[in-house]
């Protein structure tokens, strides 16, 4: 059915909008950014999760609003298996610049998911533990959830905290490519609708943002031990189950639990309570000696065979998991009864259909 024009309107402007690629976009740069992610895929994975999505708890605006969506705490590998095919949908050079491509479109998505959480989460009454779950210091009464300094977090999180755990895992990136990765995250959250002047320019400047909102919101403190290894536990146990006991849960989860320490540093992990096992300990030694061989010197090899070797096997693998997944309908956002256990009072709220 047609829409009245007032409301057609609004779409169509979006659809309009969203199209448009801004004069700043380098696509050569864009799309050597994308090569890159698709280059070191395996060691993005582990510094996305243990660096990115765990380490990112110290924001608790973003992390108590994640938890009140619901999704996150009852069903954790959902969400993060969402996330990451929607990450890896990047794998692919041409894949992000256009209208209609494949990560163009899953981002846009993702943005039109966060702006329904954005209405619906305070009509819900899913919000209304926020007050006791943050530190004085960080609420801010009437905030809204999702706003543009969060998603800008969210960003560095994916880019500037990303390459600095890639270079902890002796991962050594020219300041070429660098640039260039950066420039690709720049353009995701052009497409996400993040505001220009809180959109990376560079390494440097995004580090810049970063810190700053460390000091504003970052509250390591108070990020919760228990459901943070529990988190990290589901995990560890899905891969004992996907690799039929290959990959021993106990020790998977204290690998886990020690890159999430490593890559993160302990000042910056204090509330999860993550005994520190030393930084010759076997996993942080291990995955160093991985990224060194596989992240820096195989891409190095003469004529570009090593990069273009594990780029050709990486996408195969990637393409064969997004057949499997198919059209993402989301992150499960809304469905899930468990909204973090720490509202000082019962909370009714109503269930999503997204």
């Amino acid at each position: 059915a047609k829409l009245p024009e007032s409301e057609g309107d609004i779409f169509r402007n979006f659809l309009d909008s969203s199209a448009q690629i801004p004069k700043w976009a380098d696509i050569e740069k864009i799309e050597r950014g994308q090569r890159i992610h698709a280059v070191l895929t395996p060691f993005m994975g582990l510094s996305l999760f243990s660096g990115s999505l765990v380490g990112g708890g110290q924001f608790v605006t973003a992390a108590v609003v994640t938890a009140l969506a619901g999704n996150i705490t009852t069903n954790p590998t959902r969400r993060i298996t969402e996330t990451g095919m929607l990450l890896a949908a990047l794998a692919f050079p041409g894949s992000l610049i256009n209208q209609g491509s494949e990560a163009h479109d899953s981002l846009t998505r993702v943005r039109l998911l966060h702006s329904a959480l954005r209405y619906w989460l305070p009509k819900s009454g899913r919000l209304e533990p926020h007050r006791d779950m943050v530190p004085d210091h960080v609420y801010v009464e009437g905030e809204v959830p999702i706003n543009q300094q969060d998603l800008a977090i969210t960003l560095g999180v994916f880019c500037y905290i990303n390459l600095r755990s890639l270079r902890r895992m002796s991962i050594i990136l020219s300041s070429s490519d660098i640039d260039c990765y950066v420039q690709m995250w720049r353009y995701c959250g052009y497409v996400l609708g993040i505001q220009d002047d809180l959109l990376p320019r560079s390494l440097e400047d995004q580090e810049e943002f970063m810190l700053a909102s460390m000091l504003h919101q970052g509250c390591p403190d108070h990020i919760p031990g228990s459901s943070t290894k529990s988190f990290i536990g589901a995990f560890a146990h899905a891969a004992n189950k996907d690799s039929w006991g290959l990959l021993p849960e106990g020790a998977t989860n204290t690998y886990l639990q020690q890159m999430t320490r490593y890559l993160n540093g302990n000042e910056y992990t204090t509330g999860m309570e993550i005994e520190d096992l030393g930084d010759y300990h076997w996993s942080v030694l291990f995955t160093r000696f991985l990224g060194f061989s596989f992240g820096t010197l195989l891409p190095r090899l003469p004529f570009g065979l090593g990069e273009t070797l594990l780029f050709n096997i990486h996408t195969k693998n990637i393409r064969k998991q997004l057949d499997k997944r198919g059209t993402p309908t989301g992150h499960g956002a809304g469905t899930g009864e468990d909204i973090g256990g720490a509202a000082t009072e019962p909370v009714k709220y109503a269930q999503s259909r997204l």
